[in-house]
């Protein structure tokens, strides 16, 4: 309640069995970011945790944003991973190694550390989606011919 009425916006990072275990947490957000990377088990828990949030926060927004994605290199297509989860990954952040590694040594959020880069232009995107000044749009599947 406090937080409510000192900020604008707050943003609650949760690990997974944290959500489970504490379904007040998610009784009014308004956006939920659901992080996954491209893997059979990261597949299996955003379907157990997407049914969950449809149930216990039907109010929120749900994005999916595949991280850690590195082109060719998959355990999972992207469309085989939309189907089993019955939606679409509004964003795919790309594996930026050598960017993380920048950030880390400069002290600055990866964004600040990597303004040109394709992985801090996503969390930009995503930033304004969670503004509520855009939609989701992936870049790759905005891409003509795709």
């Amino acid at each position: 309640e406090e937080f409510r009425h000192a900020f604008e916006m707050t943003v609650v990072d949760l690990p997974r069995n944290m959500v489970i275990n504490f379904p007040q947490l998610l009784g009014e957000v308004n956006v939920v970011v659901l992080v996954v990377e491209m893997t059979l088990a990261s597949a299996r828990d955003a379907i157990r945790l997407l049914s969950w949030l449809k149930m216990n926060a039907p109010q929120a927004k749900v994005v999916v944003v595949a991280n850690k994605v590195q082109t060719g290199i998959a355990e999972i297509s992207k469309a085989d991973f939309e189907a089993s989860i019955e939606g679409k990954i509004a964003y795919t952040m790309p594996l930026d190694s050598k960017g993380a590694a920048n950030a880390a040594k400069l002290g600055q959020t990866f964004a600040e550390a990597n303004r040109s880069g394709k992985a801090a232009s996503v969390i930009r995107d995503l930033a304004q989606f969670i503004q509520g000044n855009s939609e989701p749009t992936d870049a790759a599947a905005a891409a003509p011919g795709k």
